[in-house]
Parts: structure tokens; sequence; C-alpha cells
């Protein structure tokens, strides 16, 4: 197979001279920048689509245009691509500034819950104590009840510490 085609390239220049080699090679060269400048196009068509999609969702257009300023008083020629550029930066702000405040709001809430679970557990502490003090005191007034069954002041101050009510 190689010999087949050294002697077919060498009855072409035989034949043709050395030219064709060049001619060849010149051939080859353009048949390449051919092929990358049709991927240069399709890459440049992807990412001015690309770009076209991006700043209509942000709501503006890649073409150059005048916008009023001032309320109105003047007029400003905005570059292609600058409105749209703006409108994207304004959105990328928007989103930083909204997750440092959740941030911050959530921050916020899990302070005031631990605040208010720490005042809980000592709210929760106390009433524990107090009522094992009522129950000791209910039971040092059961046991000062004598054979009459007759109750004074502190049993009913017993049962009162011991229902809450004082």
């Amino acid at each position: 197979m190689i010999k087949t085609l050294t002697g077919a390239a060498k009855a072409a220049s035989g034949f043709l001279g050395s030219s064709w080699w060049v001619l060849l090679a010149l051939a080859s060269v353009a048949a390449w920048f051919y092929v990358d400048g049709q991927r240069v196009r399709a890459d440049r068509d992807a990412w001015a689509g690309w770009g076209a999609q991006v700043c209509a969702f942000s709501g503006t257009t890649p073409e150059a245009v005048t916008v009023e300023v001032d309320k109105g008083k003047r007029r400003v020629k905005k570059a292609r691509g600058q409105l749209c550029s703006e409108a994207v930066q304004d959105l990328a702000s928007f989103k930083a500034q909204t997750i440092s405040k959740t941030a911050d709001t959530l921050a916020a809430a899990q302070t005031e819950r631990d605040v208010k679970t720490g005042t809980d557990v000592a709210t929760a502490s106390s009433n524990v104590a107090r009522r094992r003090d009522a129950v000791t005191k209910m039971e040092k007034a059961d046991a000062q009840i004598g054979d009459d069954d007759r109750v004074d002041g502190n049993w009913f101050a017993g049962i009162n510490d011991l229902g809450g009510l004082r």
C-alpha cells in the first residue's frame, strides 16, 4: 500500500513537477482554515444566542439603546450590551443581598429561639423545684394531722401550694 502511494507520488511529481506538492499543501491549509472558521462561527453564534437569551431573561435587549435618566431630563445612549450587563449585575447583586438577608434573618431567629429555650428551661427548673417543695410541705402538713382528723391553716396552705394557687 505504501509502495503504491509513494510510486503514485513519484509519478505525479515527475508528471506535474514540484508545484503540485505546494498546491496540495495550500489546499490542505485552506481546507483546515475553512473548517476552523466554521467552528469559530458556530461558537460565536452559540454565544450570541446565549447572550440574547440571558438578556431576554433579565428583561432587556443586547442592542444599543437610548435611555432617559433624571426623570426624562436627559437621554443617554448605552453601548451594545451595556444595558443587559447592568441588568444582569443588578440581578446578581439582588441575589447576593437576598441570600445575606436570609442568613441574617435565620441567625436572628436561631438566637431568639435559643433565648426562649433558655428561659423555658429556667422556668421549668424553678417550677419543678417549687412543686417538689410544695409536695414536701404537704407531706409535713399531712403528718401533723392528729387522731381527730382536724386540719389547720398549714394544711390548707400546703394544698394551695400543691395546686399552684400560691
